[in-house]
C-alpha cells in the first residue's frame, strides 16, 4: 500500500495534463466479440474495497447478452472515513449496452459527496452523444467509458466517455510490470499498469486473460485497494 500510495501522490496534475496531449489514441480492435452469440459474455467481477485495511464497500460489474448485443452494470458503493469524519462518499451505478465493439446506450446516477449526478446517452450517426452535468455532448463513436476498467483494451487508449459527469476526459496509461495477486482460485500472476485520469488515477492489474483482478484507486488523497472477490 506504501509503494502504491507513493506512486500515485507524485502524480501532479501538470504531468497529466502533459502526458494527455502528447498521447496517441489508438484503434478500438478486438475489445469486444463481433457477435455476442458467438461469445459466452464475460465472467462477472466483484471487489472488495478497502482502506487502511478496513472494507469500505464494493464495486460490482454484470455483464448479459441480449442477442448481438451486451450489457454491462457497475455499481460501486463505497464510504470512506478519516478518524470520526466522511473523507468522501461515492455511490454510482449505471448500465451500458455495447454492440460489435461500439456503445449504443449508457444510462447512469452518480451519488458524489452529496452531489447528484445523471448521465445518459446514445450513439448517433454522428458519434455518441451524451447528456450530463457538463450539459449535451457529442463524443468520437469507438472511445470506451470511464466504467470500462474491466477491459484491458482500457490502458490503450488516450480517451474516454466519463459516464459519472457526462462529458469526454483525457487518460494516461503506462505498464509497470508483472507481480503476483492473490484472487480467490489462488495465486496468480498480473500485469500492473498506472492510470491517471481527471476524476481518479491508481494501478489497474490484468491476468494473462485480460481479466481486471485488482486495483488501487486513488480519489481526493485517499488510497482504495481493491481486492477480487468473485
Amino acid at each position: 500500500m506504501t509503494d502504491a500510495a507513493d506512486s500515485i501522490h507524485n502524480v501532479t496534475r501538470r504531468r497529466f495534463l502533459g502526458l494527455a496531449a502528447g498521447a496517441s489514441l489508438l484503434p478500438l480492435l478486438g475489445a469486444f466479440p463481433a457477435r455476442a452469440t458467438e461469445a459466452a459474455p464475460p465472467a462477472n467481477i466483484r471487489f472488495r474495497a478497502s482502506h487502511r485495511d478496513t472494507k469500505v464497500g464494493e464495486h460490482s460489474v454484470i455483464f448479459r447478452t441480449d442477442g448481438t448485443r451486451l450489457s454491462v452494470v457497475t455499481h460501486i458503493d463505497i464510504t470512506v472515513k478519516v478518524l470520526f469524519f466522511t473523507a468522501f462518499r461515492l455511490k454510482h451505478d449505471a448500465e451500458e449496452i455495447w454492440e460489435a465493439g461500439r456503445l449504443i446506450s449508457v444510462q447512469s446516477t452518480t451519488n458524489d459527496d452529496g452531489v447528484a449526478l445523471t448521465v445518459s446517452g446514445y450513439a448517433a450517426a454522428e458519434g455518441f452523444r451524451i447528456l450530463g452535468a457538463d450539459g449535451p455532448f457529442l463524443a468520437p463513436a469507438n472511445l470506451l467509458t470511464s466504467n470500462t476498467l474491466w477491459n484491458s483494451k482500457l490502458i490503450g487508449e488516450s480517451k474516454l466517455i466519463d459516464v459519472q459527469h457526462g462529458s469526454e476526459v483525457g487518460m494516461v496509461a503506462k505498464r509497470i510490470g508483472e507481480e503476483l495477486v492473490d484472487t480467490p482460485s489462488g495465486r496468480i500472476r498480473a500485469t500492473r499498469h498506472h492510470i491517471i485520469t481527471p476524476h481518479y488515477a491508481g494501478s489497474i492489474f490484468y491476468d494473462t486473460d485480460g481479466r481486471w483482478v485488482k486495483g488501487f484507486i486513488e480519489r481526493q488523497g485517499e488510497i482504495l485497494e481493491y481486492a477480487l472477490v468473485s
